[in-house]
């Protein structure tokens, strides 16, 4: 008989998003979410999502108490997810305003910055779902009104949780549900023993889901090789002359698809508009469709012609099979 495992609590909070990524959570299949909550994977049973404000059932004030219990130690241990963008409530008050609420309680208003601020002392592990979440996104384009940046800069670099793990960051605009369910188990499993920490990538997304680029994972790359490049949309070839932002983008798309195996930029016809990177919509992503700097072809270039010469060489060298 399998040893029951002890629970795992989410709270999911919703700081300056669109809730993309909360609809791109429940489009998971491989699991889905409700086989994680149902327990038909053994490995992660037993996670109970305590807090999400689009899917829970309890409203109003009663939302605002259970995260004041979560703070109180009521739910240790819990992961504390983030989606959306955190916004600078400093500058919102000095005009008696503020930018982002979560709820409130006997009259006291919450920020999102409060509340994370509140639960940070207490979490497992915080894990910021989305481009937002992760480096600020959209919110933090441009003029940024609101000051918004990501949760790893929100509470700065040296953050450990009390399983000494830093920020986790799963990018996308939105991330695949398939890799922010992958993501959430492996934290489980890290929580429980099972696996060791991640490794993750220079900006804390973990390898697994973020080592390879679009363009290594591109199931047209092989058009660049032969020199066939899409000049229209439409057209089945590789879309580098289009604006595709492929190669300066790690993601698992274009291997995984989107949702159940199908989707992803490159596989729909669309180019890849950067949306996992830090610098995200700013930057040589933006406009969407402005082509990569010139650099990027003429490096393209001279490695795949080595190469190809290294590879005719190794022709002429004999081996035993």
């Amino acid at each position: 008989m399998t040893q029951k495992v002890d629970p795992i609590n989410l709270i999911w909070l919703q700081a300056q998003g669109c809730t993309g990524d909360t609809i791109a959570l429940l489009s998971a299949r491989d699991p889905s979410l409700v086989d994680v909550m149902t327990g038909v994977l053994p490995e992660v049973e037993n996670i109970n999502i305590v807090f999400h404000h689009t899917i829970m059932a309890p409203w109003g004030e009663d939302c605002m108490q259970i995260l004041l219990d979560a703070a109180a130690g009521k739910y240790d241990p819990f992961v504390l997810a983030v989606e959306g963008s955190i916004p600078d409530e400093a500058a919102a008050a000095k005009t008696g305003g503020y930018y982002c609420s979560v709820g409130e309680k006997d009259g006291k208003l919450y920020t999102a910055n409060e509340v994370i601020d509140m639960l940070k002392p207490k979490a497992a592990a915080m894990v910021a779902v989305g481009t937002c979440a992760c480096f600020g996104g959209f919110p933090a384009a441009g003029c940024n009104p609101t000051g918004a940046v990501g949760l790893m800069e929100y509470l700065g670099k040296n953050y450990k949780s009390t399983l000494g793990l830093p920020v986790i960051n799963i990018a996308g605009c939105p991330p695949p549900g398939d890799s922010i369910i992958e993501a959430f188990a492996t934290l489980a499993l890290v929580a429980r023993g099972a696996l060791p920490v991640p490794e993750l990538d220079e900006y804390n997304r973990p390898t697994f889901l973020y080592g390879a680029t679009v363009h290594e994972n591109c199931p047209r790359c092989g058009y660049l090789a032969g020199g066939t490049m899409s000049h229209h949309f439409g057209e089945p070839y590789c879309m580098g002359l289009l604006g595709c932002k492929g190669p300066h983008a790690h993601c698992p798309v274009a291997k995984n698809g989107f949702a159940e195996g199908y989707g992803g930029c490159p596989n729909v016809g669309t180019v890849c508009i950067g949306c996992t990177e830090p610098t995200f919509p700013d930057g040589i992503f933006s406009p969407f469709l402005k082509k990569n700097p010139v650099m990027f072809w003429v490096g393209e270039g001279v490695m795949d012609n080595v190469g190809k010469v290294k590879a005719t060489l190794h022709r002429f060298v004999k081996r035993k099979i």
